[in-house]
Order: structure tokens, then sequence, then C-alpha cells
């Protein structure tokens, strides 16, 4: 028989029977998926079909460092450092020190509270001993080695962050960028904003659009097309997840001139019509 835990000598008689302690803010998870990535392979594979993402993404590098970047802002995620990615954030990864890494993946969906972890956004988070522990107790119930069945994950879930977000005092990273990809990533969101052509984007960039094609894919291993046709679909869930917007106001904050065109982007991205993936999609937040 394992040996009994210790308890405290003494606790105090409460006050008052009527009231106790709650943490009405604290995020409440559900739909959770716990899985592994040990390759660039596979960390690169899912992150531009995945495009409909409207989960909460956390991630821990267990071994190897490497660069995510999140709607163009550089985050430099370090063995046993962390970050969690909102939904609709546009993000992808770069700049893996090798091949054989180990990033632990964590996604789920927020039953309510949905800013409850706003506060996490756009920075590196580094868990203390306690916060690792459950994050490694979270890994250990999900395998099929384990005794202990999936869903005890969801409550231990829950602890871990609620213990990120009341320990995050960092700042959140600037929103300064520094290498050419990321610099050249806010250039072509901004692109859609103010509705420049690619020629206008390279010309801030200050090279040829030719050359501004070719070293895009050859740094992302996707063209600026594909690029900017993820984002104005991100940016379009977003939008459509918020308060309530019209179509025809969401199709011109996206890029669109005209509800037709953004109507046929919709449909080719996601075969569905504007208004079935704004139904999908549920009731506005």
């Amino acid at each position: 028989m394992d040996e009994f835990p210790t308890f405290p000598q003494a606790l105090a008689e409460p006050t008052s029977y009527l009231k106790g302690v709650d943490a009405s803010t604290r995020p409440r998870s559900n739909n959770v998926l716990v899985f592994l990535r040990q390759d660039r392979e596979s960390l690169q594979q899912m992150h531009f079909r995945n495009r409909s993402h409207h989960r909460h993404v956390l991630i821990l590098s267990l071994h190897t460092t490497g660069t995510v970047i999140v709607d163009g802002i550089e985050l430099t995620l370090r063995p046993e450092s962390g970050l969690i990615i909102l939904p609709y954030q546009f993000h992808h990864y770069m700049n893996l020190e090798s091949d054989d890494l180990r990033w632990l993946f964590i996604t789920f969906e927020l039953e309510e509270n949905s800013s409850a972890l706003d506060g996490l956004s756009h920075r590196i988070i580094h868990p203390d001993k306690d916060a690792l522990e459950i994050w490694s107790q979270i890994a250990s119930f999900w395998t099929a080695q384990s005794t202990k069945p999936k869903e005890e994950c969801v409550p231990l879930l829950d602890l871990l962050l609620l213990k990120l977000e009341r320990g995050s005092t960092q700042k959140p990273t600037s929103h300064t960028v520094s290498s050419w990809i990321a610099q050249t990533e806010t250039l072509i969101r901004k692109a859609v904003d103010e509705q420049w052509t690619l020629k206008e984007v390279a010309q801030r960039s200050g090279i040829s659009e030719r050359h501004l094609r070719t070293r895009f894919e050859a740094e992302t291993g996707i063209t600026i097309r594909r690029y900017r046709a993820n984002y104005q679909l991100h940016r379009t869930l977003s939008l459509m997840r918020g308060a309530h917007v019209a179509l025809g106001e969401i199709a011109g904050r996206v890029g669109f001139q005209s509800s037709a065109s953004f109507s046929r982007f919709i449909r080719r991205e996601t075969g569905m019509t504007a208004m079935e993936l704004k139904r999908s999609l549920g009731p506005p937040s």
C-alpha cells in the first residue's frame, strides 16, 4: 500500500460557513487534445492546412529552440518555456535549431470567459516547477500506458492555465520584429488593411516583386498568395466571431473591394457561403 500523504496538523474554523473561496474568472476548458511533435515535418505539416484555427493552442518546448511567429510577432521558444496561441491568431514556425525536437501541444476550447487568457498573448511563458509538474501529469494521464482516465486532464489543464495566467508578470513581447520574414509578414498583413498591391509591398521592402516572391516562398515554404489568403481567412473568422459585424463590412476589412469577390473567396477556401460560415461559428462572443 502506498504511503498515506501528509496533511496539515490543523485547519482553522471558517469565520463564515456560507462564504468561501471562488475563482469566478478561471478558465474552464473542454474538448482537450494532447500530442507531441517530434520533428520538423510534423510541426510544419498542419499549420497552414488547419486554417480555421478556432482553438487555444498551448505549447511547451521540451527539446530544441525554435521561432513561432504569431500575428507577425516573433517569439523564440526555448526548452522549458512555452506560449499560448489564442483562437484565430495567425501563426507558423521557423528557425528550428534541429530537426529533432520535442514540443508538447495541448489544444482546447473554453466554455466561457474566453478572454481569461488574453493576458498570456504574445509572450513567452516561463513556468515554475509546480506548473511544469502539472504539465507533466497532463501528458502522463493522456498516454495509453497511464492507468488514469484521460478526462482527468481537463481539471488539471484548468489548474495549469490558472497558474500560468496568475503567474504571468512579464510584459508582452514588443511588436518590433527583427527578421526579414517577420517584417515582410507585417507588410503583407498591412497590405490587406490598406489594400496595397504586391508591387507596393515589394517597394516598401526595397526589393523587386520577383525577388520578394522567391525569397518569401524559400523561407516559409508557401507562396505570398497562400499566406495572404490564410491571413484573410483567419481575420474573417475572428471578425465573424466578434460583435455583430455585417458581412459587407467584414469584406472591406479583410481586403476585398466587393461582396461578390469576398463571397467567392469564402466559397473557395471553406466550401461554404459566407453566411453558412458565420452560422457555423455560433453566436457572436
